[in-house]
């Protein structure tokens, strides 16, 4: 079942290069298919459907997947978000869903690999259709942002493919399987290196402060539609690779790097949601509030604490599904207007009461208003980042109020005001895509359960390295 949800997006992809057509078909069915099989490895509990073959034996490298809380609840994550994706676009070309459905293999690699060779393939293997979809189908400026995304990303990944053979190899491990990487912990000066070998890769990639400088204009710069930012949304996974990578192999590293990465995390939180404050288009405000919110999460794992880590966790998968719908709308926004800018947009909740009120409820589900899915993650992260440092803690979550002045501020400039241009309001396809945004996101809401206790589990692992903790 595992090797089906893996494998199934990337099929789909290639059969859908081959026959454009068909890919938004496909790529429906597909994200459905592994959306159940997700679920139904969320359920089973433990470590579901660990397989653990050699792939290169002499080398010590495996292909070793499996999916414990975390990576059934990112799994299922991606497939809801992709899938809607797919029921919201139109009129966009079948190759740019084809590499959707390539890069959604990629990111399912990266949640359930338990082999860091494997986990490394699979990260590359995403990167490649991201940079496929913002220098294929992006805007006039896709060349300097293609550029900036690349150069980031790739010395990125190189520091952390010298963490990953300094971690085996310096260790003493027998093979680059995360249990032999775990019983021989490289510690000392090369474990400080290692540590921050990694810190720095998924700094770049969670977005943090201040590596975080390619994001505005990746946006920025990716297709209209918003389909290519909802997978970039997906590919935020640095504060992931944080908590299952990075922090268990070298704790002592960590313990000694906690303050800075604290603040870090928290000036990219209040920073990033102030900078949203000031945007005049679409793109730029949610990839600011987009990076806001990772800098939330990562408060919360960098806490150390079990609360924290699954707040954090909970809110990185969360916002997949509230940050990439507002992308999706933001491209509706763009086919009734022809611009991503706010301001010709004013006055619309007379015109189009209900694409209205859909944009208001992802608003305040950005925003973290309790009863929708942003809440759970950021209480539990505060309360988390509070046991770690109360002075971070306040800082970062002022983010809350900056959140709330850029998200009702933009909301109250697009659709109050005087009407102006009298525009469609939402119509067919639309309104399956906005019914099944509204329950998934008022369903975590409500049940937040449903993701924070698969959390848990390996929360409470995380924790123990650590030794102890709430």
């Amino acid at each position: 079942m595992i090797h089906a949800l893996l494998f199934l997006p990337a099929l789909a992809g290639v059969l859908a290069l081959l026959v454009p057509a068909w890919a938004r078909l496909l790529g429906l069915v597909t994200t459905a298919v592994t959306a159940v099989l997700a679920f139904l490895l969320l359920q089973a509990g433990g470590v579901a459907g660990y397989t653990e073959l050699p792939l290169l034996k002499e080398a010590g490298v495996y292909y070793a997947v499996g999916a414990d809380g975390v990576g059934a609840v990112f799994a299922l994550a991606i497939s809801a978000s992709v899938f809607l994706a797919f029921l919201a676009v139109r009129e966009v070309p079948g190759r740019m869903l084809a590499l959707g459905l390539l890069m959604t293999t990629g990111l399912l690699g990266i949640f359930l690999s338990y082999d860091l060779v494997l986990f490394y393939f699979f990260f590359e293997a995403a990167l490649i259709p991201s940079l496929l979809l913002l220098g294929l189908y992006g805007g006039a400026g896709r060349v300097p942002a293609l550029v900036k995304f690349a150069l980031f990303t790739l010395v990125g990944s190189f520091l952390m493919l010298a963490g990953i053979l300094a971690a085996r190899y310096l260790g003493g491990a027998e093979s680059f399987l995360m249990r032999d990487l775990l019983a021989h912990r490289l510690g000392g000066t090369a474990g400080v290196l290692a540590f921050w070998a990694f810190a720095l890769a998924f700094a770049v990639k969670a977005p943090l402060f201040p590596l975080h400088v390619w994001m505005p204009d990746f946006h920025a710069q990716n297709h209209p539609s918003g389909f290519a930012d909802v997978m970039g949304t997906l590919y935020k996974v640095g504060v992931f690779g944080f908590f299952r990578f990075a922090i268990p192999l070298f704790p002592e590293a960590f313990r000694a790097a906690q303050p800075y990465l604290l603040a870090l995390a928290a000036i990219t939180a209040l920073g990033a949601a102030w900078i949203a404050y000031a945007q005049k288009d679409w793109k730029r405000l949610l990839a600011y509030g987009a990076l806001s919110h990772m800098g939330v999460a990562a408060l919360g794992v960098f806490s150390g604490t079990q609360v924290g880590a699954v707040g954090g966790l909970f809110l990185l998968a969360a916002s997949a599904l509230y940050t990439g719908g507002l992308f999706l709308y933001a491209g509706w926004m763009h086919r009734r207007f022809g611009s991503l800018e706010l301001a010709p947009t004013h006055g619309l909740a007379k015109a189009a009461p209900a694409l209205a009120a859909l944009g208001l409820f992802l608003f305040l589900a950005m925003v973290g208003l309790p009863g929708l899915a942003g809440f759970p993650g950021e209480f539990l992260s505060a309360l988390g980042a509070w046991q770690a440092s109360p002075f971070w803690t306040l800082f970062g979550f002022s983010a809350v109020i900056a959140a709330a002045a850029y998200a009702l501020t933009a909301y109250q400039r697009l659709f109050h005001g005087p009407p102006g241009k009298a525009v469609a309001d939402l119509a067919g396809g639309e309104w399956a895509f906005a019914t099944l945004a509204v329950l998934v996101v008022g369903f975590l809401g409500v049940y937040p359960k449903f993701f924070s206790a698969p959390l848990a589990e390996a929360a409470r692992a995380f924790v123990a390295v650590l030794g102890g903790g709430q």
